[in-house]
């Protein structure tokens, strides 16, 4: 079988003052097999760009499966 990449998205929960509960926000079009190391980097980018925590991350990617 061959495995295709069809999308990846990245929702983030952040925490700050304004919103103790968690805010959430969806990232589309990551790339194919983000590492830890570049899903780290973008949450601490995150964190600086909105003055929260990321409290936490869910990396959903959809790959579509073909016989060849």
């Amino acid at each position: 079988m061959l495995h295709n990449v069809k999308s990846t998205k990245l929702q983030v929960t952040l925490i700050d003052g304004d919103h103790p509960e968690g805010l959430n926000r969806v990232f589309n079009n990551l790339v194919a097999q983000p590492s830890d190391e570049q899903i780290a980097s973008f949450q601490t980018i995150l964190e600086g760009l909105a003055g929260g925590t990321v409290q936490e991350a869910t990396l959903t990617t959809a790959t579509t499966l073909t016989n060849e």
